[in-house]
This record gives C-alpha cells, structure tokens and sequence, in this order.
C-alpha cells in the first residue's frame, strides 16, 4: 500500500479516538496543621514534596552528640512554598521544610566490597514553619523524634534551641538556602542575579 493512504489513513484514526480526560490536576496544596493545643500534625507524605537538598554531618541540632556518627539529612519543602520561591524568591506564609535525619551506615565488608556510607537507621523528622499568625518571631521549628514510630505532634522547640541559630546564620529569612543545591541554583539564575 502505498505510504500516502496510510498516513490519510492513520491521522483519520486518530482523529476518531475518543477524547482522553484532562490531566490530573497538581497535588493538593499542603499547609501546616494544628492540634487543640497548638502542636504541629505532623504532615505526611513530605517525601513528596520537592527534594532541596542533602547533607552529611551538619549539625544543626542535638542529635550529633547523641548518635555520634555524622548524620544524613534530606530537606524537603513543600511543592505550594517552592513554586511560590520560583515565582517570587522568597518563602510563603504556611511554607514547610521537612528534614529526615538518619544515622550512617558504613560500607559492608564482603565480595562486593562496597565503599563509602549511606543512609542507616531513622532518627529523626524535623520541621520548620513559617506562620506568622502564630509565631511571634514567624518560623518555628519541631522534632517528631521518637525512632521509627515517630510522634503525632510536637510542640514548637524554645527560641534559643533552634530559631536563634537559623536567624545568625541562614542565609536567606531563617532557612540555610546555601546547603540547598535547588533553591541555590534559582537564586543564581535569577535575572539579575549575575549583575
């Protein structure tokens, strides 16, 4: 047959398919919820917010000197707040970041003769909240710790214990951008940013 008929053919056919549905809509938008007492929910499904960054060893919070090892974090931040810093360059009001923290594993000894570390046992899920409606200083920061059956709710910990350390030495409104490779390179490739 010759390619002209099949080609009029084909296009006919796929005119005639039936329309498919609209795409599925984006995720639906994640803000900070409270309990009665004010605690934080802990939110869910935070591994599927937007990945910002990775980091072995910093030390923003006690559990180095409880666990010894150098720590493995993930920042996640959710997909509301992130697409608002791409449009705009700064956090929005109900922004979460969500750090999981796990102790380090070292390689396994064996034929395959693994090198270098990985993520071992979980320690921890930290998060930080810009609300201020309800924080005075407008973020906080919270600790689900509780090993692998992490707590329903935390309270928000004590100004010194964490918020004093982000305001000295994040370097953009309370978060540490300059350890987010994703948030850095829409920084630096803002317009203007070079100038």
């Amino acid at each position: 047959m010759p390619l002209l008929p099949l080609v009029l053919l084909s296009g006919i056919a796929i005119g005639e398919l039936p329309e498919t549905s609209s795409p599925p809509s984006a995720a639906p938008a994640v803000t900070p919820a409270y309990a009665e007492d004010g605690s934080l929910l802990r939110p869910e499904g935070f591994e599927e917010w937007v990945f910002v960054g990775a980091s072995l060893g910093l030390s923003y919070s006690p559990h180095k000197a409880e666990y010894g090892d150098e720590l493995f974090h993930n920042v996640y931040l959710d997909r509301r707040a992130y697409e608002h810093y791409v449009r705009k360059g700064e956090f929005p009001e109900k922004s979460m970041l969500a750090m999981s923290v796990y102790k380090q594993a070292s390689k396994a000894e064996g034929p395959a003769k693994l090198q270098g570390s990985f993520e071992g046992e979980f320690v921890s899920l930290e998060v930080s909240v810009k609300d201020s409606e309800r924080f005075e200083e407008g973020w906080a920061y919270f600790d689900f710790s509780g090993g692998e059956t992490q707590k329903r709710t935390a309270k928000p910990f004590a100004r010194e214990k964490c918020y004093n350390c982000h305001a000295e030495h994040a370097s953009e409104e309370n978060v540490f951008v300059q350890f987010y490779p994703v948030l850095r390179r829409l920084k630096a490739d803002a317009p203007g940013a070079n100038e």
